[in-house]
């Protein structure tokens, strides 16, 4: 990946060119995603204070040496700062066969890479776990730098593993972590499970619920299969793992979106029944808009 030096209003150690390459989108103006909780007094990493408000001077209950010596004439006034929150996130990526499907894959794909480099320049830590009904590889890099480079890398030399156990990985995860629990888990996945039908909150996700205090956030990759799409064609059987011949009518096309429509409602409706917030993905040009929604939804509810 090629760097450039940042210059002023660019905080960027990145070429522009080469994020959009890899599926980022950089707003034209570059304003870091405040997803919460705490958050974010600045929009860089490390510890800082920031100017919170000014107040009058209480007697008994402030040092005096707190007053500032610009305070208007006859008035004592205090200036309170804010500490910089910086937030630990987990990303946890499906890589099961489910997922190995191309439209799927690359939707995957550039949701870490845009939630990655977005989060982190709210001055966030984040790292991306893959996981299928196992936990596989966890990706850790010491800055936004190396962390972007880091997951391209990996994405680019993804193996698929059997079927996705979300529960179970859950599970594994939450005893790993212990007490160091992140503060906001991403869950990356289709929520597609080729051993049950129908997904629902077991025991495991409410236990995670608990510990996370409802900021365990489910990214939904899901599709709509074209209209315009007919005749024979060859598609990837994850049950069988392998490609078949498949053929594509008006009618099946529309059955096809339909049950994936519905699956994607019965999975938001499981969701809003236990207060999580969630994205739907069905386009790489979705994820950066609905993560600025998730961000505006977040900030609203905690003023």
């Amino acid at each position: 990946m090629r760097t450039t030096t940042p210059h002023k209003g660019n905080q960027s150690a990145f070429d522009r060119k080469a994020l959009q390459a890899l599926g980022v989108l950089m707003p034209i103006k570059l304003s870091p995603q405040k997803i919460l909780p705490g958050r974010h007094p600045l929009g860089r990493a490390g510890d800082g204070l920031r100017f919170l408000r000014t107040r009058p001077f209480i007697q008994g209950e402030d040092n005096p040496r707190d007053i500032d010596k610009f305070s208007p004439p006859g008035e004592r006034l205090v200036i309170e700062f804010e500490g910089e929150a910086q937030a630990s996130v987990t990303l946890l990526a499906d890589v099961s066969d489910s997922m190995a499907i191309p439209f799927k894959s690359s939707l995957r794909n550039a949701c870490l890479m845009q939630l990655t480099y977005s989060l982190w320049r709210s001055g966030d830590q984040v790292k991306t776990i893959f996981f299928s009904s196992e936990i596989h590889q966890e990706i850790k890099g010491a800055n936004l730098k190396t962390q972007m480079e880091l997951l391209n890398s990996n994405l680019s030399n993804i193996t698929s593993h059997d079927t996705t156990n979300i529960s179970t990985v859950l599970k594994k995860y939450m005893h790993q972590v212990q007490r160091s629990v992140p503060d906001i888990l991403f869950v990356v996945s289709d929520f597609v499970s080729l051993q049950k039908k129908d997904f629902s909150l077991d025991s495991e996700w409410r236990r995670v619920l608990n510990h996370l205090r409802h900021n365990l956030i489910p990214v939904i990759v899901t599709f709509k299969v074209p209209s315009g799409v007919r005749g024979m064609l060859k598609v990837w059987d994850p049950e069988r793992q392998s490609r078949r011949l498949t053929w594509f009518s008006s009618s099946r096309v529309r059955k096809i979106n339909r049950e994936e429509k519905e699956r994607v409602a019965a999975l938001t409706s499981t969701f809003r029944s236990v207060g999580l917030d969630y994205l739907i993905i069905t386009s790489q040009r979705e994820i950066y808009p609905q993560l600025a929604q998730l961000a505006r939804n977040r900030r609203r509810r905690k003023n």
